[in-house]
């Protein structure tokens, strides 16, 4: 009678583990989901993200290309100025526009390298943050394929 309790109480024992290991295995199997999802979601932000900086990029180098064009202009303006002695009046009111444009482009440049510099750190931090999400991903991975093996073994 003794033995008949034993082997009762190693099966319920053994469906206890079996239910909690399915049990397990299933919120596992909820959590993929909305991991994978949540992956999907940070790939996209990251291409917008790298979109984002490509078009802040460009602005920069059009940014110096309009710096370049400027200073071409002064020096345009000096050499009229030094031809024409009548108009320097009007080369300096010119000239003066032309510093204070060229003052407004190098705060706007400065401005964007700032926002630049920025928008890089940002993706350092997305970088590792997916990079922890796929971490995440193989644990979780892991801890599935090993409930796989109990049950197989249970089988």
């Amino acid at each position: 009678m003794s033995l008949a309790r034993l082997w009762d109480m190693y099966e319920d024992e053994a469906k206890l583990w079996l239910r909690k290991n399915v049990v397990n295995a299933e919120e596992n199997c909820k959590m993929l989901g909305p991991k994978e999802q949540m992956e999907k979601y940070l790939s996209f932000f990251k291409l917008d993200f790298a979109k984002m900086v490509a078009e802040k990029e460009q602005a920069i180098a059009q940014l110096g290309s309009t710096q370049l064009a400027l200073s071409d202009l002064k020096q345009e303006l000096e050499k009229k100025k030094l031809s024409d002695k009548s108009t320097t009046s009007i080369h300096r009111v010119v000239s003066a526009k032309a510093e204070k444009e060229r003052d407004q482009m190098m705060q706007e440049r400065d401005k964007l390298m700032e926002e630049r510099e920025q928008l890089k750190k940002e993706k350092k931090k997305l970088d590792y943050m997916i990079g922890d999400l796929f971490k995440h991903k193989e644990d979780t991975k892991c801890k599935i394929m090993k409930v796989r093996e109990m049950l197989d073994e249970i089988e």
